[in-house]
């Protein structure tokens, strides 16, 4: 595989954002103070941008053209690189998720000291290495199942790599809603429904109870979270693993109820008689991940 050109997308640090950027009075009065919470944001610093300067190092020597992008800034589909390489963690590789179809990806873990790095393959010490396996056909990215959501008939245009959290807007409210699958329907009361992808597999989905599924599995799951029934009442449709063709069909039956995809960081309303359709995304997302890498957790 050719690299001509790359797409670099970093992420900002937690310092260089309350620090250096908005001089937030607190963080930096905490900072001063030596406190506790903070202990490790520096380290993080120092080690993030020390490994992005060294990417663009081997880029340059490589002769390989780049550009790079804050995640934050990253909005439109990129199809105009050879790789997307993502510099941060998992949160990162997220991020740069959502803004590729078949551009492979490939997850650079910048701060090991402080970031778990599920979905980076790489960090400081391998990158050539994996660089020269790209180039010479040896490492080839994997098939990763994503999900697609249409809300109201309109694709988000988002495709799911973790998972999609369905609930009441505040968490402490209940999620009222009609669940269907296949030939059934259910209307059910609890903190929301879960749906996710087997790389979302070892993260929300496994403390809810879910199984944990090889990243490169072809199902979705379900899990209802804290289901509240009557006495006497049960549910049907509480968890179950789905195959890529199957589907869900979510209709609120709340007022401010809304839909969060991978994280906080992207939320859409879903109002008194939204419907949301969950499938599995047309394109996987092509990454250079380990295949066996959800292995670490056990078996579901």
């Amino acid at each position: 595989m050719k690299l001509a050109k790359v797409l670099i997308v970093f992420k900002k640090s937690t310092f260089q954002l309350q620090a250096i950027e908005h001089r937030e009075p607190r963080f930096l009065k905490l900072l001063e103070e030596g406190h506790a919470t903070l202990s490790k944001v520096k380290t993080a610093h120092s080690e993030h941008y020390e490994t992005l300067e060294f990417i663009q190092g081997e880029l340059k020597r490589r002769n390989i053209s780049f550009e790079e992008v804050a995640r934050a800034d990253l909005k439109e589909n990129v199809d105009d690189v050879d790789l997307v390489i993502s510099v941060g963690g998992d949160g990162t590789f997220l991020d740069a998720s959502h803004a590729v179809s078949r551009v492979p990806l490939l997850g650079v873990n910048s701060a090991r000291s402080s970031s778990f790095g599920h979905f980076c393959l790489a960090n400081e010490d391998n990158l050539a290495g994996i660089l020269d396996r790209i180039e010479d056909g040896e490492l080839k990215p994997s098939p990763v199942l994503r999900l697609e959501l249409s809300l109201n008939g309109s694709i988000l245009p988002e495709p799911v790599l973790n998972e999609v959290l369905v609930c009441h807007s505040n968490p402490a409210g209940t999620s009222r809603y009609f669940i269907e699958i296949g030939d059934e329907v259910e209307e059910q009361r609890s903190s929301g429904v879960w749906i996710g992808t087997p790389a979302g597999s070892t993260g929300a989905l496994k403390s809810a109870g879910g199984p944990i599924l090889p990243i490169t599995a072809s199902q979705f799951q379900y899990i209802v979270r804290e289901a509240w029934t009557r006495p006497g009442q049960h549910y049907k449709l509480t968890k179950a693993l789905l195959s890529r063709h199957e589907k869900i069909k979510i209709t609120s039956n709340m007022r401010t109820g809304a839909l969060y995809i991978d994280g906080q960081h992207i939320d859409y309303s879903f109002s008194l008689g939204d419907e949301l359709f969950i499938t599995a995304a047309r394109d996987d997302l092509q990454a250079f991940v380990d295949p066996e890498v959800n292995s670490i957790f056990g078996k579901g």
